[in-house]
């Protein structure tokens, strides 16, 4: 084992000028903070597994002292029969919040108030711990270390948000990208849009003001951006790496970045527990899970059999939700669980991850399937600022495209074609053109929704 730091780019200020210190406390606390959070996902499986063990005997000895919804749930299982509590549902998390508020209400730790966007259903409410938002930033910062990324290159994240600006976005920079960090390590800007109908070519002048370096965004708007750009835009802007959120990526959308040598590494998360595993370096698809945070199961589920092998439900306990507590809780997608990973990550691994409401298709016959039509191939067809699909229905799907473009009867036909060629024939196809899509508080602006599961 060798630690060294001779690539990591110290500023010149990086160690304390104050008697017997090292470094100030408040970049080595954040320093140390990553190194407990590398220890415990690429260190002793057994050291790993005795950790999370006991981190589910504090969140349950919590749960039955604080909570009598869960003293109710636990009843006189222990520990030890974790595994047979009840999995935790979206209903139950909203009747747990409602009927107790958060659990750390009368303890000396700040929690606040959060909520899931509509992506996937009616919002719920929940509370999160003053430790959640801390550990979030942290575990960015460490998958850094974790792939050995350049520290000194920006990040630029773009995000959705329906407020009216010039040219459609608005643009935040913070001189450094790595939050506590930054006394420590020259690390690149973070330049933060928010965008709402975009003017594309003052957005592409932005992001060639300064080197985009590590992309985050969500892949929907990645493909609206593409009907006026192509890849190589990204790399002369400097993209070092596409870190798509908030949805599924197309293949045909990754395969686009590769070709054009910016490598694709996703997270998957979700609002309520945050980070739940980050894509490897050497397998598209598979994530290794964030076992600081979560512990996973996959169980059985009969509808979504046939995708993919051994494709279940995705249940997720968070090992820090001590405001609103998330043990064995539902987060509504499916996916593959595995041991390890064939790049020797010895570490437990999810593949063929697919959320319900993102990018599975329920036939009238009980099947299930993927869904990815490309914005590219519906670009093709009529121009347009933005669409969404929606299965409304076992038998129905609703393509909108807004812009406030009238479709002519040619348009609408190919529209139906092109979905019909992705989902088969035995769907009815609605197309709308609408002036705006009505997204209200889905910040994720998924580019497919299915209704039905």
């Amino acid at each position: 084992m060798r630690l060294d730091f001779s690539d990591v780019p110290l500023r010149d200020t990086a160690f304390s000028g104050k008697p017997m210190t090292f470094i100030d406390q408040e970049p080595k606390n954040f320093l140390g903070a990553i190194m407990d959070l590398v220890a415990i996902e690429t260190g002793d499986r057994r050291a790993r597994e005795h950790w999370q063990r006991k981190q589910i005997d504090n969140l349950l000895s919590y749960a039955a002292r604080k909570s009598a919804f869960w003293r109710k749930r636990i009843g006189g299982n222990k520990a030890a029969n974790f595994e047979q509590l009840p999995v935790l549902t979206r209903a139950d998390v909203r009747l747990q919040v409602e009927a107790e508020g958060s659990l750390l209400a009368d303890e000396r730790i700040k929690s606040m108030r959060h909520a899931t966007s509509r992506s996937s259903g009616t919002p719920i409410q929940f509370f999160i711990s003053q430790m959640h938002t801390e550990y979030l930033g942290v575990r960015s910062a460490a998958q850094f270390f974790i792939e050995e990324r350049d520290l000194t290159l920006n990040s630029t994240r773009l995000r959705p948000e329906p407020k009216s600006s010039k040219d459609g976005f608005t643009v935040q920079i913070r001189d450094d990208a790595l939050g506590s960090l930054a006394s420590l390590v020259r690390g690149g800007k973070y330049k933060y849009i928010e965008y709402f109908h975009p003017n594309m070519d003052a957005l592409c002048k932005e992001l060639e003001r300064d080197s985009i370096g590590y992309l985050i965004a969500h892949p929907h708007l990645v493909e609206a951006m593409l009907q006026f750009i192509d890849p190589e835009f990204f790399k002369r802007a400097g993209t070092a790496m596409f870190n798509p959120v908030a949805g599924a990526v197309d293949p045909q959308l990754r395969k686009a970045f590769v070709s054009s040598g910016i490598p694709v590494r996703g997270t998957y998360s979700s609002e309520e527990v945050g980070s739940i595993g980050f894509e490897c370096e050497k397998n598209p698809g598979i994530y290794h899970l964030a076992t600081s945070n979560v512990m996973v199961e996959v169980i059985a589920d009969n509808s979504v059999r046939g995708i993919a092998p051994d494709l279940g439900r995705v249940l997720v306990t968070h090992l820090h939700s001590y405001a609103t507590l998330f043990i064995r809780y539902d987060v509504g997608d499916v996916a593959t669980f595995g041991d390890s990973c064939p790049c020797g990550h010895d570490g437990p691994i999810l593949s063929n991850v697919y959320g319900r409401a993102k990018a599975l298709l329920k036939h009238p016959d009980g099947r299930v399937s993927v869904f990815f039509p490309r914005g590219k191939e519906l670009a093709a067809i009529a121009t347009f600022d933005e669409f969404r699909i929606r299965q409304t229905e076992m038998s129905k799907i609703v393509l909108e495209i807004g812009g406030g473009k009238t479709l002519s009867e040619d348009e609408k036909a190919a529209f139906v074609r092109l979905i019909k060629e992705h989902a088969g024939g035995d769907f009815i196809v609605e197309v709308k053109a609408v002036s705006a899509i009505d997204w209200g508080g889905n910040s994720k602006r998924l580019g497919f929704y299915s209704e039905v599961f």
